[in-house]
Formats: structure tokens, C-alpha cells, sequence
């Protein structure tokens, strides 16, 4: 299946089960935010600064990523390689980026939406913080804190979910695995911070070649 029936796949996706959390716009120029929060059952959405993805390859990234996540990927046809989506931010103030990545595939990917995971630089290395499922594009990082890293809003829908934005808070060793089991954000709150990975299905992505 090549990228371009993978992306109608999932922005049908979006269309049908989130149609109401996301705006998606297609843009003629790659790089420029396509996916929008919009407001839903009571929550609505604030000053948001949204932020593309990196569109350099990291190859220590990807080893990160294969390592980690990818543990029995072996796709033999290119077309099926999975694509990841990324950026850094600092999430717990120490003034090292953390990086927030977002993959698309076969291989991540179910009516819920995809995996994503969330990397420390540890020395010249990465370091898994976080496993995520059921993702959809883009992920808000609040201004608000649990034990000294950002809050983050993810939103849900399909796969049977009611679809809804959900608070994801730190524990003290990572963020939780499955966003569609965390408390729903209250209505009557506005939405605030960064977008991240806005321009999630209006660009390629970067593939990931197996080992």
C-alpha cells in the first residue's frame, strides 16, 4: 500500500470517528499545520501555537525507535515501511529537549488511531520515557505541571471511544500508556499551549527502514 492510500486511509479515519475534535486542512505546501483542536463536549480551545514536524531524519532516533518499539517489524516492501513524525520540547525544564514521535503504519496504526513515544536524550543516546496507543495528531503540551513535567491533552475517538480530549499526567516515571483510560478534560476548560505534529497526514513523513 503505497503513502498516499495509507494517509486517505487515516484522514477518513479522522473524518468519520474525530470528526469533531479535528479541523483537518489540506495544504498545498508541506510544512504548514493542517490538523486543528477544535472544541468538544464543553471543552474549548484557547490560543494554540501549532508546530510542524522535523522533517530531517535522525538516524539514532530511528535505532531509538526499532529498539524500543519495532521489535518484530520486517516489512519487505518499502510502501509498508512504517513513517514517523516528530519534535522536541522541553517538557520537564531542565533545558533538554525531550522528543515527542508520532508513527504511521500498518504495523502502529488500528481505528483508534497510532502509537506514539516519547524520548529523553540520555548523553548521545535516546531513552524511552513513554509508550503511547490510540493517538491522534496534535498532541497539546499544557503549561501546567505534575511532578515537574507539562501535562499533556490527547484526543480520542473511534475504535469505540467516545471522543473527547483526555488529560495525560505524569507519574513519576512516564506519561500513561492509554489515553482513552485517563480523565476527560472538564467542559468549561480552554484549551492552551503547543500543538504538536500538526501537519501529521499533509506531509510524507520519514520512513523507517528495518533492520
Amino acid at each position: 500500500m503505497n503513502w498516499y492510500k495509507i494517509r486517505q486511509i487515516r484522514i477518513g479515519a479522522i473524518a468519520l470517528c474525530s470528526a469533531a475534535l479535528v479541523q483537518f486542512t489540506v495544504s498545498a505546501n508541506s510544512g504548514e499545520p493542517s490538523l486543528r483542536l477544535n472544541s468538544i463536549g464543553g471543552v474549548r480551545v484557547g490560543n494554540i501555537e501549532y508546530r510542524t514536524s522535523e522533517t530531517a531524519p535522525d538516524a539514532k532516533l530511528e535505532r531509538a525507535i526499532l529498539r524500543d518499539h519495532l521489535t518484530e517489524y520486517t516489512p519487505t516492501d518499502p510502501e509498508n515501511y512504517v513513517r514517523y513524525y516528530y519534535n522536541r520540547i522541553d517538557l520537564n525544564g531542565d533545558n533538554q529537549p525531550e522528543v515527542v514521535v508520532y508513527l504511521v503504519g500498518s504495523y502502529v496504526c488500528g481505528s483508534g488511531g497510532c502509537n506514539a513515544l516519547i524520548y529523553t536524550t540520555v548523553g548521545q543516546d535516546y531513552q524511552l520515557l513513554s509508550k503511547h496507543t490510540l493517538v491522534n495528531p496534535p498532541i497539546l503540551v499544557t503549561t501546567q505541571r505534575t511532578s515537574g513535567w507539562k501535562n499533556l491533552v490527547f484526543m480520542v475517538g473511534g475504535g469505540g471511544v467516545t471522543p473527547g480530549y483526555r488529560l495525560m499526567r505524569f507519574n513519576g516515571r512516564s506519561y500513561p500508556l492509554n489515553p482513552s483510560v485517563q480523565p476527560a478534560v472538564r467542559p468549561n476548560t480552554t484549551l492552551t499551549g503547543i500543538g504538536l505534529l500538526s501537519d501529521t497526514f499533509a506531509s510524507p513523513g520519514i520512513k523507517i527502514k528495518p533492520r
